[in-house]
């Protein structure tokens, strides 16, 4: 759709149904042109139905988007509210590199929808910014909406490694590489085919999702056939008013490891890395805030499978937007590796070809405020396969078999999703 299709905005009080997974069903004729983005704490939901609007760019262009989404946010007359609401959601490609898995989704990304509903603690809002569309049928019918079962018929058909023997390969070199002062940390990934027996349905994965209740955020981002699902533990940054926020999140142990809490907190190999995330947080933050304030030791972050290494971060910032700092962090190392140049050259060297995994997804308002997320514990989907990615950071001392392990555990968020289980 072209940029410049928006000018009037339609913003009601919102009342109606906030199951995800009815609102996904009762737009069903909308499939391939809908998003869903809920936060954390489940404090805040934003669901996007059809495309209005998409600000696309064949390159990673932050300023790019920003200057388009400003001229909609100034050119736009708004009814319902003085203040607007609505929410721009996206994402950006982890680099530049061209990937099949994604082949329908831009390397910017970015979505104004015909219908937005936003749930929040403090106010919700349905907001509407395609003139046509009956608002008080739609309004009314999500008023009394009354779900349905959205149990999953697919099985899983066949499971197959993609290239194990390549990431193998690629460990190895790297742990050499590093042993000779090329870089002193890389993150690597691998990826799993699944095919199932019949089409993937969107809203059983999202019903699944929503059943468990572990401190990740839930990112569903359709584009034509290829969804991308994201159930990730991971903050890259937030931006509310005068302050950002943001975490370090790595360095991680196997909740099946005996007494692991302890271990994760005394490895030496786990606390470098996590070390290294820390000082490359800061360092690419300096630009852009002051007043930086951490704790000085990791504490624990679990999530279903999981202990992670957790350092929050907090500081005020000073100059530049949402969308321009989180290009200026991503990759961090927990996602890249350090120094990021060379480990991202590296990466790329690799032939990875990562699209959205691992990269910055989230959403921007009018005042500058919002959120994005580090696209970790994800797959895409089309039609009835899915392909998962998991990936592990390398350091001088890593041993190839172990990290083989941890991307093993990895990828159980999304086959759970699947319902596959491990053996199958």
């Amino acid at each position: 759709m072209p940029e410049d299709l928006v000018r009037a905005i339609y913003q009601y009080p919102y009342e109606g149904c906030t199951n995800e997974v009815d609102i996904f069903n009762y737009f069903a004729d909308y499939k391939g042109e809908r998003y869903l983005y809920i936060n954390k704490d489940k404090s805040l939901k934003i669901i996007g139905i059809g495309i209005q609007s998409l600000i696309k760019r064949d390159t990673i262009d932050p300023d790019g988007v920003e200057k388009v989404y400003q001229s909609f946010v100034h050119n736009s007359e708004v009814f319902g509210d003085d203040k607007l609401q609505l929410k721009l959601f996206g994402g950006f490609y982890f680099d530049e590199d061209d990937s099949e898995d994604f082949s329908t989704f831009h390397k910017s990304h970015f979505i104004i929808p015909k219908i937005q509903i936003i749930i929040e603690e403090s106010a919700s809002w349905i907001i509407f910014t395609n003139a046509p569309i009956d608002k008080e049928r739609v309004i009314d019918a999500l008023m009394h909406l009354t779900g349905e079962s959205v149990a999953s018929r697919a099985h899983a058909l066949k499971c197959e490694d993609i290239d194990l023997d390549l990431f193998r390969h690629n460990a190895a070199h790297a742990i050499a590489q590093m042993k000779s002062g090329a870089f002193n940390k890389v993150v690597l990934s691998r990826k799993r085919r699944i095919e199932m027996d019949a089409e993937i349905q969107v809203e059983a994965l999202i019903d699944k999702a929503r059943l468990n209740h572990e401190a990740s955020y839930l990112v569903v981002m359709e584009s034509g056939s290829k969804t991308f699902i994201s159930k990730t533990p991971e903050q890259l940054v937030m931006v509310n008013g005068a302050y950002l926020y943001t975490n370090a999140i790595a360095g991680t142990m196997s909740k099946s490891v005996d007494d692991a809490k302890a271990k994760l907190l005394a490895d030496e190999k786990n606390l470098i890395e996590h070390k290294i995330v820390v000082d490359s947080i800061k360092d690419d933050l300096i630009p852009y805030v002051c007043d930086i304030t951490m704790k000085d030791h990791p504490q624990i972050l679990e999530n279903q499978f999981l202990y992670h290494l957790y350092t929050p971060i907090k500081a005020k910032l000073k100059t530049g937007s949402t969308l321009r700092v989180t290009h200026a962090m991503h990759p961090t190392p927990a996602l890249g590796g350090y120094p990021k140049v060379q480990a991202t050259e590296y990466i790329m060297q690799a032939g990875e070809c990562r699209g959205l995994y691992g990269a910055p997804i989230g959403y921007v308002d009018a005042d500058g405020n919002g959120e994005f997320i580090v696209a970790i514990r994800s797959m895409v989907i089309e039609r009835n396969e899915a392909v998962l990615f998991a990936g592990c950071g390398i350091v001088e001392d890593s041993e190839v078999e172990s990290e083989v392990y941890e991307t093993e555990v990895k990828f159980k968020p999304m086959l759970q999703m699947l319902g596959v289980t491990h053996n199958e």
